[in-house]
């Protein structure tokens, strides 16, 4: 588990970076008789930033309730213990994809983040992560709870299917086409570009670069080493990474 303490604005931009760095990932598919590649979000960034920021937005703060964000293997579940104003509701929030009538609990919040620029514009925000989500292929957004006792309100962002299958092949009557894939994350997406400029770059030295820390870096090397990425030949000093995927 992670938890972000501070001004709730920079636990809002904290959440995005951490989602960004360790849990969305892609993978990159690439057929041998195409030049064109094809890139498979397992969540788009766009739509777990809009669910993220509007939890934190409408959470209702008299409570001492926490925002919940839950990473499944297929699905990240978003939950705030308070149910929307009237007139959103959780019917509404599933058919609909404009609020313009939206009510605040957080007025001053609501300003501040627009002025921050963590919203684009007041009510948009579930249409967006709609939108992100119908592009990138995944499921429909779901808002449950499907009663009117509970006193929750919770998002759940399915992944998209054609990421969790293992493996890619498409045949007809006359061929099959193989296709190779590689799963990365856009952290090891960086580490992958910093190997390239420089193959003899140490742990410390990308972890400058990358505004981690040493041990941070390390766990995404070794992550990156039993995927088969990449490998480190030579000794500690003289060695190099060599990309093998």
């Amino acid at each position: 588990s992670k938890r972000f303490d501070g001004p709730v604005w920079i636990q809002a931009k904290q959440v995005s970076k951490y989602f960004e760095d360790n849990i969305m990932a892609s993978y990159t598919i690439r057929e041998a008789d195409k030049i064109e590649h094809k890139i498979i979000f397992n969540y788009p960034l766009t739509a777990f930033e809009e669910l993220a920021t509007n939890a934190i937005l409408h959470k209702e703060y008299d409570t001492p309730e926490y925002v919940g964000i839950y990473i499944y293997k297929d699905s990240i579940s978003f939950v705030n213990h308070n149910r929307p104003l009237p007139p959103v509701t959780i019917e509404s929030l599933n058919k609909s994809r404009r609020f313009d009538r939206r009510q605040y609990l957080n007025k001053e919040l609501k300003d501040m983040f627009f002025s921050l620029n963590l919203i684009e514009s007041y009510g948009s925000g579930i249409r967006r992560a709609k939108d992100a989500l119908l592009e990138n292929g995944s499921p429909e957004l779901k808002f449950y709870p499907d009663n009117e006792e509970d006193n929750y309100t919770n998002a759940v962002m399915s992944v998209n299917e054609e990421f969790l299958k293992e493996g890619f092949n498409s045949s007809n009557d006359e061929k099959t086409t193989m296709k190779t894939t590689t799963k990365t994350t856009m952290k090891q997406e960086e580490i992958i570009k910093i190997i390239c400029e420089n193959p003899q770059i140490s742990a410390k030295e990308m972890a400058e670069k990358l505004n981690l820390t040493v041990d941070g870096v390390r766990y995404h090397l070794t992550k990156m080493k039993k995927a088969g990425l990449i490998r480190y030949e030579g000794s500690t000093k003289l060695g190099k990474w060599i990309i093998t995927k």
